[in-house]
């Protein structure tokens, strides 16, 4: 086994691994939960959790599942025991409207209130709502015909079709929303405009945790941070190929206000590097390019902060090529 998993090797002893028909029968709800590491407000997780990839690491055993897509449906449950995450990016809510997956947010749920320590999701906002213009390959891949989105950061939309359900489903397993705004042409005063008239229209009936992720770095202005702070919002810092550092945005943050309500951290991608790139990492088995600088950054964000302030870090594979393995290490850092 790849020496990355050692981290998690060492935290957790595994069960024996399942023999013959009975690796069909594998519930991973009867896994043990170990203590979570570190302080509860400090909530360690990954963009999303269904790796084949993370065997003998975060999965003891993939094999044990019995196919692919009972692992796909179940592994949450295992996923949520490790004692390294407290928290997990749903970035699936992303591509379907939580309206239309309340069965699903229910089963995510049900093994999510097994665990004794809380381990809360944190739902990418269904790109209806942030995305205001569409690639072709984004129209080609979502059958749309046209490449304007007349329902980007339409608060009437997001309340009924993103919010509601997934506080109807997960209650206080709900993180924060992470509403990721992707890149577009959109002058500084139109964006902050709209950004200002959703906000105060969604708040008018939802007073769950909303944060928000720049992929348009002139968007990134004291006026943005105004229009967020007067909302009860937060920025997400985040690692992307075109955003300024994490160390750059967090003292743009606290410029505007040194009090935030969440504090949300996406590593997503070492600055300069293309998502596609980043996609020959695949299946993201091992630790691949440590990305020095991003780590730097968030340590720092997490030292500075008081031990009450709950802040949130999530950790993509695109970043360093085995997510679970920049989590352990940066905690191991930090601890």
């Amino acid at each position: 086994m790849a020496q990355q998993f050692s981290l998690f090797a060492e935290s957790v002893s595994a069960p024996p691994k399942p023999e013959g028909r009975a690796s069909h029968l594998f519930d991973p709800s009867t896994l043990p939960s170990p203590p979570k590491l570190g302080p509860s407000t400090r909530c360690f997780g990954t963009s999303s959790w269904a790796y084949p990839g993370w065997d003998g690491g975060v999965y003891r055993d993939v094999k044990a599942y019995g196919s692919s897509s009972r692992f796909t449906d179940l592994c949450l449950a295992e996923y949520a025991r490790d004692p390294h995450f407290r928290c997990a990016g749903a970035d699936n809510m992303y591509y379907v409207k939580p309206a239309s997956r309340r069965s699903l947010l229910r089963k995510y749920a049900a093994m999510l209130r097994a665990i004794p320590e809380p381990v809360r999701l944190c739902p990418k906002v269904f790109h209806e709502l942030t995305v205001s213009r569409y690639t072709p390959q984004q129209q080609q891949e979502w059958r749309l015909s046209d490449p304007l989105n007349s329902h980007y950061l339409d608060p009437a939309r997001f309340l009924e079709e993103v919010a509601q359900p997934l506080q109807d489903e997960l209650g206080d397993l709900l993180g924060p929303l992470i509403l990721e705004l992707q890149e577009s042409d959109m002058t500084e005063p139109e964006f902050c405009r709209l950004l200002d008239h959703f906000l105060t229209e969604v708040r008018k009936s939802f007073s769950g945790e909303i944060t928000v992720e720049l992929r348009t770095d002139f968007h990134l202005t004291q006026r943005y941070f105004s229009i967020l702070s007067a909302h009860g919002a937060s920025h997400v810092l985040n690692a992307w190929t075109k955003m300024p550092s994490i160390a750059d945005q967090f003292a743009l943050m606290l410029k505007a206000s040194p009090h935030w309500p969440v504090y949300v951290i996406r590593a997503l991608l070492r600055f300069g590097m293309r998502y596609a790139e980043a996609s020959k990492w695949a299946p993201y088995d091992r630790l691949q390019q440590r990305a020095t600088d991003a780590r730097n950054d968030i340590l720092t964000v997490l030292r500075s902060l008081p031990i009450e302030q709950r802040a949130y870090v999530l950790v993509n594979n695109h970043l360093e090529g085995h997510a679970p393995t920049t989590v352990a290490e940066l905690q191991a850092a930090l601890y």
